[in-house]
C-alpha cells in the first residue's frame, strides 16, 4: 500500500469495506480521510456515522446464529447506525490488522481496539480488507486481553474462511502485536489520544452508488 492514491490534502469520505474470503461484501462503512502518509491511512467514525451490515433479513445479528446455521439463513446488508464509540482508525500498509483509538462521548481514550484482518487493499473511494475474527482489545494502561478467540477456532478449516496455517499466521501476527503494546511502541506509545474532531465536520455519508463495486486487491 503505498501513499498518493487518495488526492493530497482532500477532505472527502473514504468507505471502509470487509469482505469474507469467498468475496461476499459483509461492511460498508464511509469514514473521514485524515491522513495519508507512510504510517497508513488515518480516518475518523464518530457516533452517528451511517453504515451498512449484513444481517439476517429478520434483522439478526451474525452473533445471534449459531455458527454451523449461519448458512441455512438469508442475509442482507442493513442501514444502521454506528453508536459504539467514536473511533479514530488507521490502516498500516502492509500489516495484517488495524488499530482503532475508541474514544468516549468526551473524547477520553476508552481503549486501542486492534482488528486482526487482511492487508488493506485500496481504491480511489476507500479501503477494502477481510475479517480474521480474532482481535486484541488493550485498554488505557495497555493491558490486553484477545477477544473472540471461539470465532476463530471454530472458523479453521471451513471452506468461507482460514486453514490451520493460515490461522497460525493471523495469530502470530496479533502477537507481533501485543509485542508493540508490551513496548510501548507506536501506535501504542500516546500517538493521537489527544486527538479532538474538528466540531464543524458533518457526519461522513454513505454514497448513493458506487459502494458495491468489486473488491480491490493490494498490488
Amino acid at each position: 500500500m503505498t501513499t498518493g492514491v487518495f488526492p493530497h490534502n482532500a477532505v472527502m469520505d473514504l468507505l471502509y469495506r470487509n469482505f469474507r474470503t469467498n468475496g461476499e461484501l459483509t461492511l460498508v462503512m464511509p469514514q473521514r480521510l485524515l491522513a495519508d502518509d507512510d504510517r497508513g491511512v488515518l480516518t475518523w467514525r464518530p457516533i452517528g456515522t451511517p453504515h451498512l451490515f449484513l444481517r439476517t433479513v429478520d434483522g439478526r445479528d451474525r452473533r445471534e446464529v449459531p455458527f454451523a446455521q449461519r448458512h441455512t439463513v438469508r442475509w442482507r446488508l442493513t442501514p444502521l447506525v454506528w453508536s459504539s464509540r467514536h473511533v479514530l482508525h488507521l490502516f498500516r500498509p502492509g500489516r495484517a490488522h488495524s488499530v482503532w483509538w475508541m474514544f468516549d462521548e468526551d473524547f477520553r481514550l476508552d481503549r486501542w481496539y486492534v482488528n486482526l484482518e487482511a492487508p488493506p487493499a485500496r481504491w480511489s473511494g476507500g479501503v477494502d480488507t477481510s475479517d480474521h475474527a480474532l482481535d486484541l482489545v488493550v485498554a488505557a494502561d495497555r493491558t490486553w486481553r484477545w477477544k473472540d478467540e471461539d470465532e476463530f477456532e471454530e472458523r479453521i478449516g471451513h471452506p468461507s474462511y482460514w486453514t490451520a496455517e493460515q490461522a497460525a499466521g493471523i495469530r502470530a501476527e496479533g502477537e507481533r502485536v501485543v509485542a508493540d503494546v508490551e513496548a510501548a511502541a507506536f501506535p501504542f506509545d500516546g500517538t493521537w489520544c489527544d486527538f479532538r474532531p474538528d466540531p464543524s465536520w458533518p457526519l461522513p455519508a454513505l454514497p448513493d452508488e458506487g459502494w458495491d463495486r468489486p473488491r480491490a486487491t493490494s498490488p
